[in-house]
């Protein structure tokens, strides 16, 4: 594969998720799901992204990234399957508190799992900054937006955005130049 279409295809799916959430009626329904089947294609092209930058910094932080992937995709498969077992928002809410009242699940799934993909991807950049590999802003715009769907998910399109314009200039400092060396 293309490292491009995974630096690109990730965030880009990330937005249809995000423009998808904003407007739907966050329930069973062609909505809920094709979201969440963009979500979960995205987080495996953000595995394709950990991988490629991992061939530059070998500091760990990709088995991190790879932590809080899982958490990431385990929470979208719960979502999944609870909206294809429920009827209307009221019997997801129900299933959904049967699921998450499985100790520690909650916590591993939605509240320290995921934070984790995130963590990493800031650490990888910080480094690769720090060795001039790729601009100092772009460790910035990663740390930016990781943080705006913790205040608020309907800034995760804007936080995708983001990353498509920070991994755009990744690309273009680190594979691109990469592919070019004989």
């Amino acid at each position: 594969m293309n490292p491009r279409i995974a630096f690109i295809g990730a965030p880009l799916l990330t937005l249809v998720y995000g423009v998808i959430r904003l407007l739907s009626e966050h329930g069973p329904g062609l909505g809920w799901t094709t979201g969440h089947i963009a979500f979960l294609v995205a987080l495996g092209l953000y595995g394709v992204v950990l991988i490629q930058l991992d061939r530059h910094t070998f500091t760990g932080f990709t088995v991190v990234g790879f932590a809080g992937l899982l958490a990431f995709a385990a929470q979208f498969v719960i979502d999944l399957v609870v909206g294809f077992m429920a009827a209307d928002r009221a019997e997801m809410s129900d299933l959904f508190g049967r699921v998450y009242d499985t100790p520690g699940l909650d916590l591993l799934v939605r509240q320290a799992g995921p934070p984790l993909f995130y963590l990493a991807l800031f650490a990888i950049m910080t480094h690769l900054a720090s060795q001039r590999r790729i601009p100092f802003w772009i460790p910035v715009a990663v740390l930016v937006a990781s943080v705006l769907p913790a205040f608020n998910l309907d800034l995760l399109p804007v936080s995708a955005v983001i990353i498509l314009i920070a991994f755009a200039a990744t690309v273009r400092e680190i594979v691109d130049l990469e592919q070019a060396r004989p």
